[in-house]
């Protein structure tokens, strides 16, 4: 099966889905899912799609292409042991089969370098702990999205964002790390930042719509002032409440080398994934 970026529709992930329902052991139903969700997430597994792949792979263990999405999505998701761990499984997968294929291990080896040299320049980003108070969280929808970006404190696009489900939230609380992989252009990263000794600050939002600009319903953070050397960041009870335009205060309080905040995103993957 030949697995590509395309644009899903609602419509489509909903029809997939009900498909998917009553027929719950066609792996093609199943892996195609998982696959449009994945896309539709920006290359994100959310719950559904995850455990759609986890029961796919639990009844056919060498199934490839539900391997090498759980690759792309933990790469994505900047779990870089995880990832790397299916591509040496899909490696194995492909050896023990006959035939020659040198030019798909070739493919996984640039796959696995290029997951290394991900993980290297994650490895410079800021690590953003998420904090929602309990009474804050009743106003939290299944299908709300969290943004978070580190911007200029005087405006302009941000150095990093991402924009993920509401399900990373684990009992009130979320980590993610941003880095110049989520830059939203390539020459405004947060290394161009700490390199010009911008003054930096993290925004949270969570959005009801999904939508990237801030709407009417979302519950919006305070910006929290930051230094370029500055590694980790925690931000508890951010969330100043729901309103049409919620104005943003800058919080210039001493943290103990901590800080905590919210995440956002963009980013396409297209990948060619053997069955």
């Amino acid at each position: 099966m030949m697995f590509l970026s395309l644009e899903a529709t609602d419509s489509a992930i909903e029809a997939l889905s009900r498909a998917y329902r009553l027929s719950p052991d066609n792996e093609e139903i199943a892996t195609t899912y998982a696959q449009i969700s994945f896309f539709a997430n920006k290359g994100q597994l959310d719950a559904s799609s995850r455990r759609v792949l986890q029961d796919v792979l639990a009844k056919n263990p060498q199934h490839e292409g539900a391997q090498m999405l759980m690759a792309m999505g933990e790469a994505r998701g900047s779990n870089f042991a995880e990832a790397q761990g299916w591509i040496k499984r899909l490696q194995g997968s492909i050896v023990a089969k006959p035939g020659d294929h040198t030019k798909a291990l070739a493919s996984l080896d640039e796959l696995s370098n290029y997951v290394s040299t991900q993980e290297k320049q994650a490895l410079e980003g800021i690590d953003v702990t998420v904090k929602i108070n309990a009474n804050l969280l009743l106003l939290v929808k299944a299908d709300d999205v969290l943004f978070v970006a580190i911007r200029d404190v005087k405006g302009g696009p941000p150095f990093a964002a991402k924009r993920l489900p509401i399900s990373i939230i684990k009992q009130g609380e979320a980590s993610i790390r941003l880095s110049n992989l989520d830059a939203m252009m390539p020459d405004r990263t947060l290394n161009s930042a700490r390199s010009d000794k911008t003054q930096l600050a993290v925004v949270a939002r969570i959005s009801h719509s999904g939508n990237a600009i801030a709407e009417s319903g979302d519950l919006s953070g305070n910006p929290i002032m930051i230094s370029v050397e500055q590694t980790q960041v925690n931000v508890e009870g951010v969330v100043c409440g729901r309103g049409r335009n919620p104005t943003l205060r800058l919080w210039p309080a001493i943290f103990s080398g901590e800080i905590d905040v919210f995440p956002s995103e963009r980013r396409n993957m297209g990948q060619e994934i053997g069955r």
